[in-house]
C-alpha cells in the first residue's frame, strides 16, 4: 500500500514539472538478479522507511530475488528486505546504472531513483525520474542523437504530449508507463546529445492539443513515403487532426524506398488462405499511386486490408505497388511505419531546411495548437 500511495502522490504533483514520473524499465525482461552501480552521487537503500545501507558513488550492490524476499549483497554486508526497496539518491543530479552478469539484457544508465518490487515471478524495476529528464531520454531513444535542434523540439513536444495523455496507462500496476513500444521507447537517460537536453528545456511543459483543447494522440513513424496517412486507413477511428497529405520532405530520405521479392506461388497460396481465389492466369499487379486502404485483386474483384498484408509479411509499410513477373512478384514500397502523423525523417529534413519546430508540427498535424500543460485542467486522480 505504501508503494501505491507514493505513486499517487507523484501523479498529483507531476504537472509542476519539477516532480517525477514512474516508468517500469526492462519491462520485456524477466529480472531475478542485477547489479546497481552508483554512477554519480550517494544512494540510500530504503525499506519500510528505514535505511538498510548506503551505496557511495563508484560502488555497487548485487540484488537477488529469493522467494518474495529481496537480498542485497554490498561491500558492507548482506541484507534482506521484504517485497519493496527504494534506491534513493541524495540529490536531483544522482545517476545510476543497472548491470547484469550476462550479455543480455544490456546495461543502462538512469537519472534519479529506483524502486525494486518483488513479484511472484520476477523483480519489477521502476525508474522514479524527473518528468523532463524522462522526456529527454525518450527523445534520444526514439530519434537518435544526430539530428537538428528544431526537430528535437518537435519530437520533445510529441513525447511529452504522449506521456501526459497516457500517464494512467499502468496505474493499476503501480507505475505510470513502461519503457517498451506499448508506451514509448525509453532505454535510459539522455547521454549523447546536448541538443536534446536543450530542446527539452526550450519546450518545457509544452504539449499539443486539438481545437477542443484536448491532448492529441501524438503519433509518428520513421518515414511517410512521401504521403502521410489518414488515421482511419490504419485504425478504425477517424481523427480530425490526423489527415493524410503529400509530404515532399520525406522523399529521398533513408527510409523512403524499399523492395521485397516473394515467390509467386507463395503469394497465390497466401491469397487463397485469405479467401481470394484465382487462376494461374490472373494478373496480380497492383498500383498505389496514392495511399489506399485495400489491396484490390482485379481478376477476382476482391479486396484485402493492406494493414493485414503488412503485418503478415512484416513489410515496412502499406504503401507499395506489386509487379507481377513470371515466377515472382516484386513489391516496390515507400515509407517506413504506419505513415500516420509526423514523419521523423521528413521532420528532420524540414529542420535542416530551417523550419521552426512549431511549423513542423503544424505541417504534420491539422488544426492543432501548443499549450502549456499547466493550463489544462483535466488531470485528476480517480
Amino acid at each position: 500500500m505504501k508503494f501505491r500511495l507514493a505513486i499517487v502522490f507523484l501523479l498529483c504533483s507531476l504537472w509542476g514539472f519539477s516532480q517525477n514520473i514512474n516508468v517500469r524499465i526492462y519491462s520485456d525482461n524477466k529480472i531475478e538478479t542485477f547489479v546497481f552501480y552508483a554512477k554519480s552521487g550517494k544512494y540510500d537503500i530504503v525499506s519500510h522507511n528505514k535505511i538498510i545501507c548506503s551505496v557511495n558513488e563508484g560502488e555497487s550492490v548485487t540484488i537477488n530475488k529469493r522467494g518474495q524476499k529481496i537480498n542485497i549483497n554490498s561491500l558492507y554486508g548482506f541484507f534482506t528486505a521484504d517485497t519493496l526497496l527504494l534506491f534513493r539518491g541524495l540529490n536531483q543530479d544522482n545517476k545510476y546504472q543497472v548491470r547484469f552478469h550476462t550479455k543480455k539484457p544490456l546495461a543502462r544508465e538512469y537519472d534519479n531513483d529506483l524502486y525494486v518490487k518483488s513479484s511472484t515471478t520476477s523483480l519489477i524495476l521502476i525508474n522514479d525520474v524527473n518528468f523532463e529528464k524522462y522526456i529527454a531520454g525518450v527523445v534520444e531513444s526514439e530519434a537518435g542523437a544526430k539530428a537538428e535542434l528544431e526537430f528535437y523540439k518537435a519530437q520533445a513536444v510529441l513525447c511529452r504530449t504522449y506521456a501526459a495523455k497516457f500517464y494512467k496507462r499502468h496505474l493499476k500496476n503501480n507505475y505510470n508507463l513502461c519503457d517498451g513500444v506499448h508506451c514509448q521507447a525509453y532505454v535510459g537517460r539522455c547521454r549523447y546529445s546536448d541538443a536534446i537536453k536543450q530542446a527539452v528545456e526550450a519546450t518545457q511543459g509544452l504539449v499539443l492539443v486539438d481545437k477542443s483543447n484536448v491532448l492529441i494522440e501524438a503519433i509518428f513513424s520513421a518515414n511517410s513515403g512521401g504521403e502521410t496517412c489518414n488515421s482511419e486507413m490504419v485504425w478504425s477511428k477517424t481523427i480530425p487532426y490526423l489527415r493524410g497529405k503529400p509530404d515532399p520532405y520525406s522523399v529521398g530520405q533513408p527510409g523512403y524506398e524499399w523492395t521485397k521479392t516473394i515467390p509467386r506461388k507463395d503469394w497465390l497460396s497466401y491469397l487463397e488462405k485469405k479467401g481470394i481465389h484465382h487462376s494461374d492466369s490472373c494478373n496480380l499487379s497492383f498500383e498505389q499511386p496514392v495511399r489506399r486502404k485495400y489491396l484490390y485483386v482485379e481478376c477476382q474483384d476482391s479486396v484485402l486490408l493492406l494493414t493485414t498484408i503488412r503485418t503478415d509479411w512484416k513489410l515496412r509499410s502499406t504503401f507499395f505497388c506489386i509487379d507481377d513477373r513470371d515466377d515472382v512478384i516484386v513489391l516496390h514500397g515507400k515509407g517506413f511505419g504506419h505513415g500516420v502523423g509526423l514523419s521523423q525523417e521528413g521532420a528532420m529534413e524540414m529542420a535542416r531546411l530551417g523550419f521552426p519546430y512549431k511549423e513542423i508540427l503544424e505541417f504534420y498535424f491539422t488544426d492543432v495548437h501548443l499549450r502549456n500543460i499547466s493550463k489544462l485542467n483535466f488531470f485528476q486522480i480517480e
